[in-house]
């Protein structure tokens, strides 16, 4: 897998993105696929365990002006579903996006490894946007 290489400073909603807030419930940075806790917070999402593979959007900005990371407690605006310019180049048109294994991070392969729970967060609209469109299934292991 190769992991999307994303640019924090150029992440930005697009028009038509649907983008809420959320309070982090742990580190987390502009540009990270992140997923809702039981507590109602986002977290990075990761395809190493079932619930936190569960990608529901990007975080495309924080609470305090011009900061790129935020932690525990701070607001953080999340694209929940429509297009996110990432910032990155290189995505195939048309192919889908999924989480990785590691922490926040996407991928157009999808994890293949025993016990990885793949699951998909959108779609590249073009090189470098991602129209976020998380899959609506639990997933499952491989």
């Amino acid at each position: 897998m190769a992991v999307i290489s994303i640019t924090s400073g150029l992440v930005r909603p697009l028009n038509g993105a649907i983008t809420r807030r959320f309070a982090a419930g742990g580190a987390v940075s502009v540009g990270q696929a992140v997923y809702v806790d039981s507590s109602g917070d986002v977290q990075a999402a990761d395809a190493d365990a079932e619930a936190s593979a569960q990608a529901r959007g990007v975080v495309v900005g924080v609470g305090v002006a011009g900061a790129t990371s935020a932690s525990t407690g701070q607001q953080v605006d999340v694209v929940t579903h429509g297009p996110v310019a990432l910032g990155a180049s290189g995505l195939t048109d048309g192919a889908v996006v999924f989480n990785s294994t590691t922490a926040g991070a996407m991928d157009q392969t999808a994890p293949a490894l025993s016990g990885d729970y793949p699951f998909v967060i959108g779609w590249a609209e073009s090189d470098g946007v991602l129209y976020v469109q998380p899959q609506v299934t639990v997933p499952v292991a491989n």
